[in-house]
């Protein structure tokens, strides 16, 4: 009934994740979401059939940005750059399409650490995560309504149940540092923005007519596959923290 090979691993990545969070060193992190920006970069490329597409414009934005500690005002700027080039040759916009996704929100994720430290990034993953568990569990237990026909194995049932734990949870958390109101709206909503970023990575495999991003891994797919609901969810956190 549960997929073991996706729980271990999901266990695996939990422990990686507090490891890092506990260490908590800059130039650690710095390469690990460099990183992960090229990985998401490269399984984008795929994903979109960009295989042309330079990731040197979303380097400099990185490594600029992360100097003045706005990596996503920098990365929107360069994606402007790249679409007033784009209109400029009178050629396809279609390139654009990598830097709004996932760059600029992994860009937003990373500056999410910039601006308000460990501890909101990783209640920010803590919130999604459990949103994702619950709605998994929840949903096999009990999900009988389809969600979407976007992600067809989702159930309303799961993704309400979801929402509500992740809600729960992430108050109780965020309360010793935030308060209760803003801890309880920063956690609906980024739960809520998880479930979107869920469903945009759907759509994408969809149209791309593939099951996964990539085969980095198992149980989960490609790293899109996994950080496709925290980065997309950390546009709450740019805005209300």
């Amino acid at each position: 009934m549960f997929n073991s090979t996706r729980i271990i691993w999901g266990l695996l990545m939990v422990a990686a994740v507090i490891i890092v969070a506990l260490i908590d060193q800059f130039f650690i992190n710095f390469i690990i979401f460099g990183i992960l920006l090229f990985l998401a970069f490269n399984e984008a490329k795929k994903l979109f059939n960009l295989e042309k597409v330079s990731i040197i414009p979303l380097a400099l934005a990185f490594i600029l940005g992360t100097m003045i500690s706005k990596p996503l005002f920098l990365g929107i700027l360069a994606t402007l750059l790249i679409l007033g080039y784009q209109v400029y040759k009178k050629s396809n916009l279609k390139p654009v399409l990598i830097y709004l996704y996932p760059s600029l929100p992994i860009l937003a994720l990373w500056q999410v650490y910039l601006g308000h430290g460990m501890f909101a990034l990783f209640w920010l993953i803590l919130i999604v995560a459990s949103c994702d568990s619950a709605a998994y569990f929840i949903g096999k237990l009990m999900g009988k309504t389809p969600f979407s026909p976007t992600s067809p194995n989702k159930t309303l049932e799961g993704v309400i149940g979801g929402l509500v734990f992740a809600s729960i949870f992430g108050t109780l958390i965020g309360i010793f540092v935030y308060g209760f109101w803003l801890s309880l709206f920063c956690s609906f909503f980024s739960a809520f923005m998880a479930v979107i970023g869920d469903l945009l990575e759907s759509y994408f495999k969809r149209e791309a007519g593939i099951k996964d991003s990539g085969d980095l891994i198992p149980g989960h797919g490609g790293l899109l596959d996994r950080i496709d609901a925290v980065i997309i969810a950390a546009f709450v956190m740019v805005s209300f923290l």
